[in-house]
C-alpha cells in the first residue's frame, strides 16, 4: 500500500544490474517487515487501545519524514486535497485491519488482506475503464473459495474479525488505485506527509470519541517503546523509502509478485512468535488465495516487461 515516486537518474557508481539486485533485496525486506506487523499488532492491542496505538505508530513514522519538509515551499491545494483523500483511505484500511486482528489470527489476517491484489483490477475497471483478461475472473473465483475455507477455519468458525479484515482489503485496493493516479501529478514527499498527518488526526479523533482508556498502557516500559519505534520508524517510514527507491528500478509487475508473499510471511511469523497454527481447512484456503494472487500478478507481468 505504498507510493511509487517514478523514475529518477541512475547512480553512476553502480551498474544497472547491481542496482536492480539491491532493489529486489529491499523489496523482499519490505515484504518481510510488513509480514511481521500482523502478529506484533495483534499482541500490542491486547493491552493498548487500537486507535491510540495507531496514533502513536504514525506519529513516530511522521518523525522519520521530517527531512522531507525541505520541500514545504512546493505545497499547494492539490497536494493537500489528494493527500487528505489518500490518508482517509489508508486510515480506513489500517483501522479495519487492526480491529479485525483483535479476533482473527495474524495468518488469516495476512491472507485475507492479500485479496486486495485481486480487487485492484476490478476497481480499475470500474473507475478508470481499464480492461483485464479472463484469468482475473478465474483468480477471483479461486480467491472466493479460499476465503470461504479461511472463514470457516477453526472452532470459532466465521468471526467478525475476518469480515473487518476483508473490508480492509477493499480499502487497500481503493488506496492503491487512487495513489496510482495521484502520485503522478503531485510531489510525493509532501503528499506522503499530508497523508500521514491525516491518518494521525483520524486515529486521535476516533480514540477520543470512543473514550479509549490509557490507564494500562506501559509508558515506562523500554520494551513497549522499542516495539513502537520498530512499528513506526522501521516498518512504516523505512519500508516506504525502500519501496519508493526500489520501484525506480523494478517494474510494478515484478514488485507486485514480491509483495504477494506478504501473507506467507504473516502466517510464518504468526506461527513462529504467536504459536498460531491453521487447520487443514485454513491451510487449503490460504493456498487457494495465494494461487489466486499469483494468477493476478502474473497476468500483470505479461503486460509489463522489464
Amino acid at each position: 500500500m505504498e507510493i511509487n515516486q517514478g523514475k529518477v537518474s541512475k547512480n553512476g557508481s553502480f551498474s544497472e544490474e547491481k542496482i536492480k539486485i539491491i532493489a529486489y533485496i529491499l523489496l523482499i525486506l519490505t515484504t518481510i517487515l510488513w509480514g511481521t506487523t500482523f502478529i506484533i499488532t495483534k499482541t500490542v492491542i491486547e493491552t493498548v487501545p487500537v486507535f491510540f496505538y495507531l496514533t502513536l505508530r504514525f506519529s513516530i513514522a511522521l518523525i522519520g519524514f521530517l527531512p522531507f519538509c525541505i520541500f514545504i515551499k512546493k505545497i499547494n491545494k492539490k497536494i493537500i486535497l489528494m493527500g487528505f483523500i489518500s490518508g482517509l483511505l489508508y486510515f480506513a484500511a489500517i483501522a479495519t485491519q487492526t480491529l479485525g486482528l483483535k479476533t482473527t489470527t495474524a495468518g488469516k489476517g495476512g491472507f485475507i488482506t492479500g485479496l486486495n491484489t485481486i480487487i485492484v483490477p476490478f476497481l480499475g475497471g470500474i473507475f478508470f475503464k481499464e480492461t483485464f483478461k479472463k484469468r482475473v475472473w478465474v483468480a477471483a473465483f479461486i480467491a472466493v473459495i479460499g476465503m470461504g475455507f479461511l472463514f470457516l477455519e477453526g472452532e470459532a468458525g466465521i468471526i467478525i474479525g475476518d469480515f473487518l479484515v476483508l473490508i480492509c482489503a477493499v480499502f487497500c485496493a481503493l488506496f492503491i488505485v487512487y495513489n496510482d493516479k495521484a502520485v503522478k501529478v503531485v510531489n510525493v514527499y509532501l503528499f506522503s506527509i499530508i497523508q500521514i498527518i491525516t491518518i494521525i488526526l483520524c486515529c486521535f479523533i476516533f480514540s477520543f470519541l470512543l473514550g479509549e482508556s490509557y490507564n494500562n498502557i506501559p509508558f515506562v516500559s523500554v520494551g513497549f517503546w522499542a516495539i513502537m519505534i520498530y512499528m513506526g520508524l522501521i516498518v512504516t517510514t523505512f519500508t516506504f523509502i525502500f519501496q519508493n527507491w526500489s520501484q525506480q528500478h523494478v517494474n510494478s509487475a515484478n514488485t507486485a509478485i514480491i509483495f504477494a508473499l506478504e501473507p506467507v510471511f504473516a502466517a510464518l511469523f504468526g506461527f513462529l512468535f504467536g504459536n498460531e497454527i491453521l487447520s487443514p481447512l485454513g491451510i487449503l484456503g490460504s493456498i487457494l488465495i495465494l494461487i489466486a494472487i499469483f494468477i493476478t500478478v502474473f497476468k500483470q507481468k505479461n503486460n509489463n516487461v522489464d
